[in-house]
């Protein structure tokens, strides 16, 4: 009996712990400008479940224009691992015809959206601000993001060519800007992802 006792103690432990590896890279460091309301003393329960939510996952996206400190892996040509952080910002975004004529305007050639289709354009700033190595770099760029429907759906990539594409290596202390692009559904309140080495997708709200 006892050692049934002490088995489903260390099952217990196992489980714990492992919960606590989950929370500490969900545990994202947020900077907003907005100034934060006072809560009021009668909150219900459910409010209180709400703001537990993880900051950029996708039921608890980040605000537009929010900042987030991302945990990421910069690896050198022995694949050695450095742990780095790079604060990132959604600046803008543009939809529809107005994405179109920019679009359009950088290159003849870029196909007009599919139908039922738009073109959204937004704008990213990335900063690397800290990292275990001076000396190796972090890819940052278009490819790490996904453009992703109120539905819960992956948008498939549109290629088209577009002016200031992000695009950039990043060493320790370096920024990138530049826009991502992609066909969403018209209307759609899509959401942007992050696709971090090291964690969960961070979700980002476009507006």
């Amino acid at each position: 009996m006892k050692k049934i006792s002490m088995l489903c103690s260390v099952l217990l432990l196992v489980i714990l712990a492992a919960c606590g590896d989950i929370d500490e890279k969900n545990t994202r460091e947020v900077k907003s400008d907005r100034d934060v309301a006072s809560e009021s003393q009668d909150t219900t329960q459910e409010d209180v479940e709400e703001k537990e939510k993880p900051i950029g996952t996708r039921s608890n996206p980040l605000p537009f224009g929010d900042t987030i400190t991302v945990k990421e892996n910069i690896y050198d040509d022995s694949f050695n691992s450095y742990a780095s952080l790079v604060e990132i910002t959604l600046l803008e975004t543009i939809r529809g015809e107005e994405a179109w004529t920019i679009i359009q305007n950088e290159n003849q050639f870029n196909d007009p959206a599919d139908e039922g289709f738009e073109y959204a354009l937004v704008k990213v700033k990335g900063f690397l601000k800290e990292s275990e190595t001076e000396d190796d770099s972090l890819y940052f760029s278009s490819m790490n993001f996904n453009f992703v429907s109120n539905e819960g759906e992956v948008y498939d990539w549109a290629s088209a060519v577009i002016p200031n594409e992000l695009s950039k290596e990043l060493f320790s202390g370096g920024t990138a800007e530049g826009y991502i692009v992609n066909q969403v559904k018209i209307g759609d309140e899509f959401k942007i992802s992050y696709d971090s080495s090291e964690g969960s997708p961070v979700f980002f709200l476009v507006q």
